[in-house]
């Protein structure tokens, strides 16, 4: 392909310079289509880490592929318009693409077997089973501890799933389009991907290994029925999904395989993909293995805290035991107020204070209501030290007693305490003076802190969509659901809910303020309130707490994650420029290290390359028609693509009123203005070349000594030669002001080079003061004026016409350089109205 591409360019060269300068223009316009969308880009990607991350590791998969896409093409464009000079550009390129798959690299995903596991040898494989059945099956296994009977479908079961269905690119793709700013479009696109999971297939040998696990277990004497509970890789480790992704019932005759399905589904579920961008994890990072556990007809249920509030006395923190009658989902969605047991931990398991809930039954007699015998929460509360020192951090377990009176352990995992504890600042010493009015008093601080905001009220689940940013939250519960919206809430009031529901915990991992169990707020808060929330008192002032606000000020820093991480390590090969100077001997293609110098070298080499045009002699221009003017100029125009007007009569001539082309009308506007002077019988050309070749044998009107413009609708390309100087101008004006620049050269003249000098700072004076970047070596000068809208654009290009009119013979007359800086000043002052902004 390389060497037909250059055998093509060698021959159009030699044999139809005209055909290859049309098709060098087409290449560059490709270019700078390719160079603008590779800009865009990159600015789409630099955008993503300081917005915090608010997108899924999709979309920076996708802008990296698009990335690599359109910088290829870009380079393939520079190619075409001179395939013989950069092809160790397209060398360099590969090596950063290496580099750049493996910055983005992900787990791969094996779907090969085991597809089940039992309980005992999840223990050993925490790849295979997940953070929950592997951690569970671990705790029963070294605590000795009982528990319900099952297996687990693994995550390599999960990758085949994907695979049988071809699902993971559609995933990727829907999830490329995840933005945790904008709410309905996330609930659309976890539609569409559960829709995905729960119209396709288990494959036959998931399907073959499930049912030979129930085999085993109903001869074990274990029927059923029984229930899928997630168990993804990273759930209920250094982040705890809690309360994120879905426990499903086996229904009747195949509903075992539809549970499964359900709790595949439920890794897209807008909340569980939200919680997982928050955590910084791509989709390909958190597999899902599915954890069936026989079902428990429990009597009661609930959780254990290892580690909860510090005693009244200031005595250390206590073991708290959350409980609910019948099945533990009302407690840790957060729609009720459980009974609690507060237990001193050491030296003895004693109990400090049990606090009773309105939904537990009433004792015999009628003396009071209990869930929980305080025997009972004894057994507990020492389970949960026991874990606590296996695991060695404080433990979240979940429980269940069944109607038998017989208790098992159904899940343990690290317990978020947040600032409750280790980091006193967070709340006040003493309370300070407060003259806000208190609207709303007591109540439970599931996680501690201040907020403040405007209320915002809503009765149901479906009401979180129009939750305003810095919203204090008031709702009757605590759904799970809240964390697809924490980013945009300062605080959380609830009627109902504890500390034990999975949204606290959640809450606790982001620092915000909850408070639970007030049984009124909803009644007491009106929507578009100011308010400050103190969850650690149990307050609700009206307005804002000016004493309180440091408290609040204290955010937590969110750490680092795997999408960071592998975000940064990504964008050194992408977002660096270290190309900044094209003057540079390092300015080269061996000099690119990352994708941003690669687009600048592409650009300026391809601004080069339409700067050299046309060849020695205007080769290429032999379809030029010549410009009829009354000014003494020689110059031709070449017609690239709607430069002259459709009505231009045909013909070896043109006159000036059939340019189309907004750029070259501009210059001409300025070089024909009134006040520049032509002196008759003088004609303007190129006498350094006419006095070298000519011997008196050259036409003076003949392409060789004239001027010219190669031009388009919105491109030109324009060498003007006046005496014994010439300037060369390269410019493109369209919509897009990023696309558009001018670049202009100027170099010779027939005086003394000292002469020369004063007419180059003079010309220099001028396009600083009209917002050009100027380079001068000796009497060449170098200008760009670039990235500024067409209107700007044309005013520079009138402003150049006329320089170039009212400077061209100027070198012969100046006199000193204090002669060139008063010419300068008298002209900017002549025509300020030139560059004025419109």
């Amino acid at each position: 392909m390389y060497l037909k591409q250059l055998f093509k360019y060698w021959t159009l060269q030699v044999i139809a310079p005209g055909k290859l300068l049309r098709l060098k223009y087409e290449a560059f316009k490709e270019l700078l289509r390719h160079d603008k969308k590779s800009l865009e880009l990159i600015t789409d990607l630099e955008e993503i880490l300081p917005q915090g991350f608010p997108v899924d590791w999709a979309r920076v998969d996708s802008l990296v592929r698009a990335l690599r896409w359109s910088v290829g093409a870009l380079i393939r464009s520079l190619l075409a318009m001179h395939p013989t000079a950069y092809a160790d550009l397209e060398e360099q390129f590969h090596r950063l693409e290496s580099s750049l798959a493996q910055a983005v690299a992900l787990p791969l995903e094996d779907s090969r077997p085991p597809y089940t596991l039992t309980m005992a040898e999840a223990a050993a494989a925490p790849e295979l089973a997940g953070g929950k059945a592997h951690t569970l099956s671990l705790m029963l296994k070294e605590a000795g501890l009982p528990g319900p009977r099952g297996f687990v479908v693994t995550t390599q079961a999960f990758h085949l799933f994907l695979q049988h269905n071809r699902l993971r690119h559609r995933l990727d793709e829907l999830l490329a389009h995840v933005c945790l700013d904008r709410g309905p479009r996330l609930e659309e696109l976890a539609r569409e991907m559960q829709a995905i999971i729960l119209e396709s297939e288990v494959p036959p040998q998931v399907q073959e290994d499930i049912t030979r696990k129930l085999v085993d277990l109903q001869a074990e004497g274990a029927p059923g029925p029984w229930v899928a509970r997630s168990s993804a890789l990273s759930e209920d480790g250094a982040v705890s999904f809690a309360g994120q992704y879905a426990s499903v019932l086996e229904g009747p005759g195949a509903g075992l395989f539809e549970a499964y399905k359900q709790v595949l589904a439920s890794k897209y579920s807008s909340r569980a993909v939200a919680y997982r961008v928050r955590c910084g994890l791509a989709d390909q990072e958190t597999p899902m293995a599915v954890l069936f556990l026989e079902m428990i007809d429990a009597a009661v249920s609930g959780v254990v805290y290892t580690r909860d509030r510090k005693l009244s006395n200031g005595q250390e923190p206590c073991l708290a035991i959350y409980a609910v009658p019948g099945q533990g989902q009302h407690l840790v969605d957060g729609s009720t107020i459980p009974e609690i047991h507060y237990l001193t931990r050491e030296p003895e398991l004693q109990p400090v204070e049990t606090i009773s809930s309105p939904h537990c039954p009433l004792e015999p007699g009628g003396r009071g209501r209990v869930c929980l015998p305080a025997q009972t929460a004894g057994i507990l509360a020492a389970w949960g030290l026991t874990l606590e020192r296996l695991a060695g951090e404080p433990q979240d377990i979940e429980w269940c007693q069944d109607r038998n009176g017989m208790l098992f352990l159904l899940q343990s995992r690290p317990l978020r305490i947040g600032p409750d504890f280790e980091e006193d600042h967070w709340q006040p010493a003493q309370t300070p003076e407060i003259a806000n009015p208190i609207l709303l008093e007591g109540g439970v601080a599931a996680s501690l802190g201040v907020g403040f905001g405007r209320v915002w009220v809503i009765h149901k689940e479906d009401e979180l969509v129009g939750v305003p940013e810095g919203s204090v939250l008031v709702s009757p519960t605590l759904p799970p659901a809240l964390a697809r919206i924490i980013e945009r809430l300062r605080a959380v009031v609830a009627d109902e809910g504890s500390r034990a529901s999975h949204f606290a915990a959640v809450a606790r991992e982001y620092g915000l303020p909850v408070l639970v169990g007030t049984l009124e707020a909803t009644r007491r808060l009106t929507s578009g309130r100011p308010v400050t929330v103190d969850a650690g008192r149990g307050r609700v002032y009206q307005g804002v707490v000016e004493s309180l606000k440091e408290y609040a000020a204290q955010a937590r820093a969110r750490p680092e994650t795997p999408f960071t991480t592998r975000l940064r390590a990504l964008m050194e090969f992408i977002t660096p420029l270290h190309l900044t100077d094209p003057t540079s001997p390092d300015f080269t293609a061996a000099h690119c290290q990352s994708l941003h110098d690669v687009v600048r070298f592409a650009h300026e080499k391809g601004m080069a390359e339409m700067f050299d045009l046309v060849g020695a002699g205007g080769r290429g221009l032999t379809r030029a028609r010549k410009l009829a003017t009354d000014l003494p100029l020689v110059m031709y125009v070449l017609d690239l693509d709607g430069g002259l007007a459709p009505e231009a009569p045909a013909g070896k001539t043109v006159a000036p009123r059939f340019i189309a082309c907004e750029p070259m009308r501009a210059c001409w506007e300025g070089l024909s203005h009134p006040d520049v002077v032509w002196q008759k019988g003088l004609i303007h050309l190129d006498w350094e070349e006419f006095d070298r070749v000519s011997g008196g044998l050259f036409s003076l009107s003949g392409k060789m000594l004239a001027s010219y413009a190669v031009m388009s609708r919105h491109y030109l390309h324009l060498i003007l030669r006046f005496g014994y100087h010439f300037a060369v101008l390269d410019t493109l004006c369209s919509e897009d002001p990023e696309a558009n620049y001018i670049a202009f050269r100027f170099k010779g003249g027939g005086a003394g080079y000292e002469n020369r000098l004063w007419r180059v700072r003079l010309i220099k004076s001028v396009l600083e003061w009209a917002g050009f970047t100027v380079k001068t070596r000796g009497d060449l000068l170098d200008a760009r004026f670039d990235r500024r809208e067409a209107r700007h654009i044309l005013s520079r290009l009138k402003l150049l016409g006329l320089l170039q009119g009212k400077t061209r013979l100027l070198d012969m007359a100046l006199a000193s350089g204090e002669q060139a800086s008063k010419l300068a000043d008298e002209f900017q002052e002549s025509y300020a109205g030139y560059i004025q902004e419109q």
